[in-house]
C-alpha cells in the first residue's frame, strides 16, 4: 500500500521482535515501535492525499476513492492499536516500581518463595529463604527479566 521500503522495514522490526530474546527483547521493541511511527505517519499522509490511489494505472471513480479511504483508515487503526500494545509491552518491562516487582517475584515463586514484600531497605521474603534480601533496584531488575521471560514464553507458545 506505501513504499515497499517502509513496509519492508516494519516485516523486519515485527519478524526481530517474534524472534527477541530477554536481553534484546527492549530494544526490539523500540525498533518495532519506530517503525510503526514511520508507517503510520505515511498512513496518515496517504489518508491526506486528495485522490488516492492505490494501484499505479487504476482508475479513480468515487466508489475506488472511498475504498481506498477506508483501506487506509483501517490500515491506521491497525497500526495505532499495535503501537499501544508495544508501548505496553515495553511499559511493563521498564516502568515496574518495588510493589510490581514483589508482585511479579511472588507470581513467579522467585527463589521458591510467593512472600516477597517492600520493607525498609529493600525488598525481602518474609518466609526465612536463603538470599531473600534485595535492594529495590534488584528487585526492580529481576522483575523485569522475569516479565521479559515470561512474555517471550507466552509467545512461543501461541
Amino acid at each position: 500500500m506505501l513504499n515497499l521500503e517502509s513496509e519492508e522495514k516494519l516485516y523486519d522490526a515485527k519478524h526481530a521482535l517474534d524472534t527477541a530474546t530477554t536481553e534484546n527483547v527492549v530494544n526490539l521493541c523500540k525498533d518495532y515501535l519506530a517503525a510503526l511511527a514511520q508507517y503510520r505517519s505515511e498512513l496518515y499522509e496517504l489518508a491526506g492525499t486528495p485522490r488516492i490511489n492505490l494501484q499505479a494505472g487504476s482508475s479513480s471513480s468515487p466508489g475506488d476513492v472511498s475504498s481506498a479511504r477506508e483501506i487506509v483508515r483501517v490500515a491506521i487503526e491497525n497500526t495505532t492499536q499495535e503501537r499501544n500494545r508495544i508501548e505496553a509491552l515495553l511499559r511493563s518491562f521498564t516502568a515496574v516500581s518495588g510493589y510490581e516487582a514483589a508482585e511479579t517475584l511472588n507470581r513467579r515463586k522467585h527463589k521458591n518463595s510467593d512472600q516477597w514484600e517492600v520493607k525498609a531497605g529493600g525488598v525481602r521474603a518474609d518466609d526465612s529463604v536463603a538470599d531473600s534480601r534485595m535492594t529495590i533496584q534488584e528487585a526492580v531488575d529481576t522483575a523485569s527479566v522475569l516479565r521479559r521471560e515470561e512474555y517471550l514464553a507466552r509467545e512461543r507458545k501461541l
